[in-house]
């Protein structure tokens, strides 16, 4: 999972906290309100983002695009260690289900707040009770 991209001459491009979201929901200019979630992600203010190059501009939005593709939102699933999901109401052995719970909490702490839900529903091929009750089995595990 990708959790941060350098630009060239402008910075980290970042995922947004709390914070920004609440601010960039505030405000009024619909351009403006764009503009802000790739200039926060980069820790910018709007003003300082028009004030930028084109070609700066261009790359900032394309390290944005790219952060949230997706794609970049997926664990990597590496050799062995990757393994088949299960089915819809399919039965899963319990070393497999605290196993993949691991994993989804791993995922889950890297995803910025309110995308896990989506990114299960989307992404994991499995559905999101399924993925509660795999996570809900790996903190038993560990607790």
């Amino acid at each position: 999972m990708i959790t941060e991209i350098e630009v060239e001459g402008l910075g980290v491009m970042r995922h947004l906290n709390n914070f920004q979201l609440v601010r960039i929901k505030h405000i009024a200019n619909r351009e403006n309100r764009s503009i802000a979630c790739i200039a926060f992600g980069l820790g910018m203010t709007v003003r300082q983002f028009k004030a930028l190059s084109a070609d700066q501009q261009r790359a900032a939005r394309e390290a944005h695009d790219r952060l949230y593709a997706p794609d970049a939102m997926a664990p990597r699933r590496d050799g062995p260690a990757a393994q088949r999901l299960p089915r819809p109401y399919e039965r899963v052995a319990d070393d497999k289900a605290i196993r993949m719970g691991a994993d989804l909490l791993r995922v889950k702490a890297g995803l910025p707040h309110g995308h896990f839900r989506r990114w299960v529903e989307e992404k994991s091929g499995i559905s999101y009770s399924q993925a509660q009750r795999y996570m809900r089995a790996a903190k038993a595990v560990a607790a």
